[in-house]
């Protein structure tokens, strides 16, 4: 069985973004333990796919300002669905691989690296403005309605962490040999 924690950080130790022991990931993953299951656990930091909300990418592509609620000196090892897929695919085949595979870009990568892929893809000068997490949660409300509040929340909590990097050591590109796309080749892959 292969599980995704969908963003959740549960291979941080002492991380206050785990869940507690009652949530529902924390509770299936000890069922699969305890029956025996063998399982493997997708772990993803934060989606590359977020960048394609309305409020972000428009004014990348408007005004060449990339605006997101975290820090310019903060690392992530972004993810894209299409490398979590990749992944997804390669444990459903492979049994010998279980725990933790954490998905996403080593080095991570920092908001003005993020700018200069996107620079480099859509050939105009970008750059990145960090925005708070309050900026952001009211710019998504009318997407999403009350479910930014919890968004906000998230990145409100990264912005006091050192960074938002997978562990090297049970990394796709450590246990799988998996390369997860580059910024620029995620961008022209999804037709941004």
């Amino acid at each position: 069985m292969v599980v995704s924690t969908s963003g959740k950080t549960i291979d941080a130790e002492g991380s206050p973004l785990q869940q507690p022991a009652h949530a529902a990931l924390p509770t299936l993953l000890s069922s699969l333990e305890e029956q025996g299951v063998s399982f493997a656990v997708i772990a993803p930091r934060l989606f590359l796919e977020n960048l394609l909300l309305p409020p972000v990418i428009d004014t990348v592509r408007s005004d060449g300002v990339l605006r997101y609620p975290i820090r310019a000196d903060f690392p992530v090892s972004w993810a894209s669905h299409l490398d979590i897929a990749a992944a997804a695919a390669v444990l459903l085949q492979r049994r010998d691989v279980t725990g933790i595979v954490g998905i996403g870009q080593l080095p991570a990568i920092t908001g003005p690296d993020l700018a200069a892929s996107f620079a480099e893809h859509l050939r105009r000068d970008v750059k990145f403005e960090s925005i708070t997490p309050e900026e952001f949660g009211t710019l998504i409300t009318p997407l999403i309605g009350p479910a930014a509040a919890g968004v906000t929340g998230l990145y409100q909590a990264l912005w006091h962490q050192p960074d938002h990097v997978i562990d090297p050591t049970t990394s796709a590109q450590q246990r799988l040999g998996l390369i997860p796309r580059t910024i620029t080749a995620w961008l022209s892959a999804i037709g941004a």
